[in-house]
């Protein structure tokens, strides 16, 4: 993975700098240094130091370490608010990849009035002043709006610095290519998630993503869209989104004229690892989840980067769905996941990538195997007899990943109690808040799996290798369950 190794942030007091460097630097394994902080390793307190000697004496100090600290490589540097105010260290920001983290002065003074800094002190009028002076040399830089949260501006300014790579392509079951940078091809159409689309500006019709949209009513919509415009059977779709908008567009272009071209790019890391990748494409239906479904085998393009600008549960929910690979088939993937854990909660740029690339491969081989979905990709079921039983419990108040989460936990303790303390030993490292309802037991007579009275529940024989064997459900709800 190549990228800029020199990275600098600037901007007002109260623009994230400090907090946005720091995550920027765990994720590319990079030096984090804050000048202000470094400043005061050497000269005491900016305060004080101001009290003392002046802004002037200040602004000499702060430029000579830029000079010293910009001829290293690999670091990401936040600085201070005024930095730009002097010609010399515009130059070296010139140097670096260096982008302004751009936020309304309104917010700006809300979030630091505060704080005792001296340019506070100095009061409102003195603060927005300053701000009008140096705006117009931050935009020298690459703006990036700071209003944001933390890690969508970090996930942006990664895609910006990292260089067009690809990273794996497969063609088993389906084509798929992992890559990081651009996507080009053209399409008749592009369907994306409201969300994904404010914080990547990525073009195309904007629709509703989380589990209320796997919803016929949605499809319909769709339906609609898709005569509005005219497409036909040789006609291309595009759908960017999380798990459920590729779900639910993708159930759409299956059942549109029997079926129209489309391609699927997942925003999330559990559309990479897991929804988007084996061409099954479903809704829910009278409560029961993906009740109705169809398959499909779309071309899937996947960015690990995307997935950097979701908040920690969201991301762990494809991090537990790459657990679960790794547990029924894919030995040497769960030692890596248990290996690089802090890593994994960090969102380590190659960490992710290597995970992303194995569980793609572990599942399309598995998909090659039984593309029907009739035995052996049975087993990636594990956990989800009982996790989808937890969601409809819970009428989807508890996320999908925390559910099947807690349906690997439950199932190995009720089924492979060998490896049950292993398996809740690394969710429970992720910081997951891992819980059970009671009557999910109700739930799972309504399991598409079902066959008559039994129910297919994968058993894990070692770690990396499971097979399938039938449980009665009445057996199934007689067992104490609890995590």
């Amino acid at each position: 993975m190549n990228f800029e190794d020199r990275i600098a942030l600037v901007g007002m007091m109260g623009s994230g700098k400090s907090t946005v460097g720091k995550r920027i630097a765990q994720v590319l394994e990079m030096e984090y240094i804050d000048l202000d902080s470094e400043f005061e390793r050497f000269n005491g307190r900016i305060e004080d130091y101001f009290k003392k000697y002046g802004e002037k004496k200040f602004r000499l100090q702060e430029s000579k370490i830029l000079d010293r600290i910009s001829k290293k490589s690999g670091i990401v540097i936040s600085t201070g608010g005024g930095i730009v105010e002097n010609k010399k260290n515009l130059e070296i920001l010139k140097s670096m990849k260096t982008f302004y983290l751009k936020v309304d002065p309104e917010i700006l003074w809300e979030r630091v009035k505060g704080s005792d800094r001296p340019l506070v002190k100095e009061g409102r009028e003195e603060f927005f002043k300053r701000f009008e002076m140096r705006k117009s040399l931050y935009e020298n830089f690459e703006i990036i709006d700071a209003t944001l949260s933390v890690e969508e501006i970090m996930a942006r300014i990664v895609a910006k610095v990292v260089d067009a790579e690809k990273i794996d392509e497969f063609d088993l079951y389906q084509h798929v290519e992992i890559f990081h940078g651009k996507m080009s091809d053209m399409v008749d159409l592009s369907i994306v998630s409201k969300k994904f689309k404010n914080i990547w500006n990525f073009g195309g019709i904007e629709f509703d993503d989380g589990e209320g949209a796997k919803d016929l009513s949605y499809v319909q919509k769709i339906w609609n869209l898709f005569y509005s415009k005219e497409l036909n059977r040789n006609s291309k779709v595009r759908i960017a989104g999380g798990g459920t908008l590729t779900d639910v567009a993708g159930f759409a272009c299956t059942t549109y004229m029997r079926g129209i071209n489309f391609e699927l790019v997942p925003t999330t890391f559990l559309g990479m690892v897991d929804a988007s990748v084996g061409g099954k494409f479903a809704i829910n239906f009278n409560g029961v989840k993906n009740l109705i479904g169809s398959f499909g085998k779309p071309d899937v393009l996947i960015d690990p980067i995307y997935a950097l600008s979701l908040e920690y549960e969201t991301f762990m929910e494809g991090i537990v769905e790459s657990a679960k690979m790794g547990i029924i088939y894919d030995k040497v993937l769960f030692e890596y996941m248990e290996e690089k854990v802090e890593k994994i909660k960090l969102k380590n740029l190659r960490v992710i990538d290597e995970i992303i690339k194995r569980s793609v491969k572990d599942k399309l081989e598995i998909t090659v195997k039984d593309p029907q979905d009739k035995e052996l990709r049975h087993i990636l079921n594990f956990g989800h007899t009982v996790g989808h039983g937890i969601e409809s419990a819970s009428r989807n108040g508890i996320s999908h990943g925390r559910a099947i989460a807690s349906g690997m936990i439950i199932e190995s303790k009720l089924f492979s109690p060998a490896f049950s303390q292993r398996i809740k030993n690394f969710l429970n490292a992720l910081d997951l808040k891992i819980e059970d309802i009671s009557n999910w037991k109700d739930w799972i007579k309504s399991d598409k799996k079902r066959e008559n009275d039994f129910l297919i529940i994968p058993i894990i024989e070692e770690i990396g290798r499971s097979r399938l064997e039938k449980i009665k459900i009445k057996d199934f709800s007689d067992l104490r369950s609890d995590i």
